[in-house]
């Protein structure tokens, strides 16, 4: 660590030199990579969980001691009490801010917390008839701030989660269809992994593991469009989906982007032949073409890595 601050010292001063950083930002660098130098220690590994064992040992505790009083308690109370509780995770995350590595994932981990319970506030404060989509619209709210602000892979995972989740309760209150009978939810998943690919690929978000989750979702909506019997929409969006996630891993090699790619061509070239065919037949065919194209994939990417 010492060396890396040498250097990173020389290369600040000499941008401080030819003009391109003030000394106050050159002064800023300098204190947030000291803070961040000892943030890997064994002493803050130990405290980082010790407190997040107390928190877990205070949340089962607490359970288990409203829960005689919780059903009973009046509406009020639940709401107050959940709207204390969120209101404290958030300003207690703001004030730890992302000054060292532990205080990042600290504050990522109680703006989550903030947005669960802000969730379940709204949950408890309105009488819902149809699907939450209220509550959820809250939480994925407070989280996706959280996750601006801080971008850290825990908001990361849980932002995606609730956009995931508040967007087909959304859409269950606007049509009031079964996903199974509509292939407006798979094109939700569709378009939100799209929009996750793009925050990936312009390296505005951790790119490994967006790429990852934008690679699964596509993944989970053409499967989710052959099991609904939506075979063509599941075919048309593989043939646009598989060859952008080759290009994008021609260009940044990554490995969620080859893996969605070989995995999304494999399964739907299967899926073609064995219900193009049907049968026992088919279903041996689909399977040696599966395995044609996912033989066939995998040498293209092992060529163009060379």
């Amino acid at each position: 660590m010492q060396e890396g601050a040498q250097r990173l010292k020389k290369v600040l001063n000499s941008l401080e030199s030819e003009g391109l950083l003030t000394t106050e930002q050159t002064n800023l660098v300098h204190t947030r990579f000291e803070s961040l130098e000892g943030s890997d220690s064994r002493k803050s590994i130990f405290a980082e969980i010790a407190a997040y064992l107390g928190g877990a040992f205070i949340s089962i505790a607490t359970l288990f001691l409203v829960a005689n009083i919780w059903d009973e308690a009046p509406r009020a109370v639940r709401v107050g009490a959940l709207t204390v509780l969120a209101i404290a995770l958030f300003i207690t995350a703001t004030l730890l801010g992302n000054v060292t590595a532990m205080r990042l994932r600290l504050t990522s981990v109680l703006s989550l917390g903030s947005a669960i319970a802000a969730t379940a506030a709204t949950g408890f404060a309105f009488d819902f008839d149809g699907a939450p989509s209220l509550p959820l619209s809250v939480g994925a709210v407070i989280s996706l701030y959280a996750f601006i602000k801080y971008k850290h892979e825990i908001l990361h995972v849980g932002t995606y989660g609730y956009l995931f989740i508040t967007g087909l309760m959304i859409l269950g209150s606007i049509t009031s269809i079964e996903p199974e009978d509509s292939v407006v939810y798979p094109l939700y998943w569709i378009i939100l992994a799209s929009i996750w690919l793009y925050l990936s690929w312009t390296s505005m978000i951790n790119q490994t593991l967006g790429y990852l989750i934008s690679a699964a979702t596509y993944f989970l909506a053409t499967q989710f469009l052959f099991i609904s019997d939506e075979r063509f929409f599941s075919y048309l969006a593989t043939l646009v989906i598989a060859p952008l996630l080759a290009w994008i891993f021609l260009q940044d090699r990554r490995w969620p982007l080859l893996l969605g790619a070989v995995l999304t061509t494999t399964f739907t070239t299967g899926e073609f032949v064995a219900a193009t065919l049907g049968g026992s037949l088919g279903a041996l065919l689909g399977l040696l073409a599966a395995g044609i194209a996912l033989i066939t994939t995998s040498m293209v990417a092992i060529r163009k890595s060379r």
